[in-house]
């Protein structure tokens, strides 16, 4: 009896032991943005290598879905590059029928390869074939896809026969800023610039969990920390330039951050699982919370905002590597 006990025992804490070194793993990430539109996704970005340093995060690679505006591919790659990254793999939608064709900052960032010392300006590989490249040879079930901008990306992905055979192998959720309004709404990323025509067969055929993060408006940061990092950043440049030159002094809202949070940092947020993303026919979409869908879940913050505002703003200025 007592050695059927020492063993039981000892298979309790050797699964005890497995469940938390899981939980401590980093969080694969391929991050999807439309950088260009808004500071915010650089923010983000930054946010990303931070907690990469910190080992919470295993950046896999970039996506710029934005087919309008050339030039966030070698934004990201400037951002990248700042944080000693400069060789994640990088993919961008090659077509133009999505996307802000405003460019305030992402031109200005790309083009200054000199002080940013990247190589891509306006030019890197297929989008698809970027996500198909970064599936590939990955675990079962442990990448995140995580889009702050325009997920058209993930149509086209679903609609490539290796595409959809990869993201039923290896991804375990799709992490969304975007959407989860209580009526109706036009959404920036969901429903605006073409977007809205891929929207339904995204969420009809998307085939792993999906969160949708949609808070950020009222946390405002970018104008403590990041004003004081080094003008050579590319993030502290983004937000120098977006919004007429005013943005750190003012700070922007933190939508996308937040987003980053919600698929790393899980214990900020309630998840509310009963509903589901849903569009109209009239190019809106809200968060039906008379019709369950299991895969849908909305992450709400439930920190105080003022902390959350903190910690971004620590993340987005912490140097590279840590240090």
């Amino acid at each position: 009896m007592k050695c059927w006990f020492a063993a039981a025992i000892l298979a309790l804490l050797t699964a005890v032991g497995a469940s938390a070194a899981e939980a401590n793993k980093p969080v694969s990430i391929i991050f999807d943005t439309d950088i260009g539109s808004d500071c915010d996704d650089a923010g983000a970005l930054a946010v990303l290598h931070a907690l990469t340093d910190r080992g919470e995060v295993d950046l896999l690679g970039v996506i710029f879905s934005s087919g309008r505006n050339r030039f966030g591919a070698g934004a990201c790659d400037a951002i990248n590059t700042w944080y000693g990254r400069g060789h994640l793999p990088l993919g961008q939608y090659k077509k133009d029928d999505v996307g802000d064709p405003g460019d305030s900052y992402s031109s200005r960032v790309a083009k200054n390869t000199k002080t940013f010392g990247h190589d891509i300006i306006d030019d890197a590989p297929e989008m698809v074939a970027t996500y198909k490249a970064l599936l590939r040879g990955r675990p079962a079930s442990s990448v995140t896809i995580l889009s702050v901008g325009h997920p058209h990306g993930l149509v086209h992905l679903m609609r490539d026969k290796e595409g959809a055979e990869l993201v039923r192998a290896k991804v375990a959720r799709w992490v969304a800023m975007g959407g989860s309004a209580d009526t109706p709404a036009s959404d920036w990323n969901f429903t605006r610039n073409g977007m809205d025509r891929y929207l339904g067969e995204l969420l009809a055929n998307w085939p792993t969990e999906a969160i949708f993060s949609p808070d950020g408006a009222d946390v405002i940061t970018g104008n403590r920390l990041l004003p004081k990092t080094s003008p050579n950043n590319p993030v502290r440049e983004c937000y120098r330039y977006w919004g007429g030159g005013k943005c750190l002094q003012t700070g922007r809202s933190s939508w996308d951050q937040i987003a980053v949070l919600a698929a790393v940092r899980p214990q900020y947020f309630t998840f509310d699982r009963h509903g589901r993303q849903e569009p109209t026919k009239d190019g809106k979409v809200f968060w039906d919370a008379k019709v369950d869908n299991p895969k849908h879940i909305r992450a709400r913050v439930k920190i105080d905002k003022k902390e959350l505002a903190d910690i971004i703003e620590g993340l987005m200025a912490a140097p590279p590597g840590g240090k």
